[in-house]
């Protein structure tokens, strides 16, 4: 009996020890890709997003070791090229021309190129890897206060101002989650970028200061099988409490109570 014990506790460090150097060899493999002061080619930048969220879909790295690299992703990314990649003058007229009178954003799906000509796995968007979309939001309007379940996402500024706040999720109740304020960014220009996940920065905010503002994103959906997928969980952080060190307790919203608000 103490001999399987023995043996049971010593297959248990190994595959924990396996499992550290597999996101040991991730980081220092993201790393060597992308260097912090300097921007990639647009296809090793592309190719980026697709290893990233291929390594996410097959477990290989968690959603926060996602979101990590993907600041490192965005913050090397060649923001010229991938404009005219994206034939961003034409798109963002076209999204103009699609936005409803009464919405005050509007996201629209792309599917992104290689610029080798190949597409990046498509499929309907509960079953794609990597859901990609370039939105607008009217000046003065917003992205509302919202958190998610079960999702990654990361939105890069293509053009105008936004005013970003960030939010960790302390505690996601029946009707209300506590959250505390964690970064916020009054004049986010073009180039900058924020992450969500489950563990950091889980609910975010963005206002448009600008006629001209458009956001890359993409997003991953149902990356972790414990907990429930919620797309989008709103909250009214107008009527939150404040209970101390920047935490608020906010009372969750409908969609609708939150397009009036916000």
């Amino acid at each position: 009996m103490q001999t399987q014990i023995s043996r049971r506790r010593l297959l248990n460090t190994l595959a924990i020890s396996t499992l550290g150097m597999t996101f040991a060899r991730q980081r220092l493999y993201a790393a060597s890709l992308i260097s912090a002061d300097s921007e990639l080619s647009l296809a090793s930048w592309i190719g980026s997003l697709k290893t990233n969220a291929h390594n996410l879909r097959q477990r290989e790295i968690s959603p926060l070791q996602w979101q990590e690299i993907m600041d490192r992703i965005y913050a090397a990314t060649p923001l010229t090229k991938f404009k005219d990649h994206l034939n961003f003058s034409q798109l963002s007229q076209e999204i103009l021309e699609k936005i409803p009178s009464d919405r005050q954003e509007y996201f629209h799906r792309i599917q992104l190129k290689h610029p080798s000509g190949d597409d990046l796995p498509g499929g309907k968007e509960p079953h794609q890897v990597l859901v990609t979309k370039v939105a607008h939001v009217r000046k003065g309007e917003s992205v509302p206060p919202h958190g998610h379940s079960s999702m990654v996402s990361a939105f890069l500024c293509l053009s105008g101002e936004f005013d970003v706040q960030l939010f960790d999720r302390l505690d996601n109740r029946e009707d209300e989650m506590v959250v505390r304020h964690s970064k916020r960014n009054k004049t986010a220009g073009p180039g900058t970028w924020s992450s969500i996940s489950d563990y950091r920065d889980n609910v975010h905010w963005l206002t448009a200061k600008t006629e001209d503002c458009f956001l890359f994103t993409c997003k991953m959906l149902s990356v972790e099988p414990k907990l429930p997928l919620n797309g989008r969980i709103h909250i009214n952080l107008k009527e939150a409490k404040s209970i101390g060190n920047n935490t608020y307790i906010a009372p969750k919203i409908s969609y609708a109570r939150a397009q009036e608000l916000y």
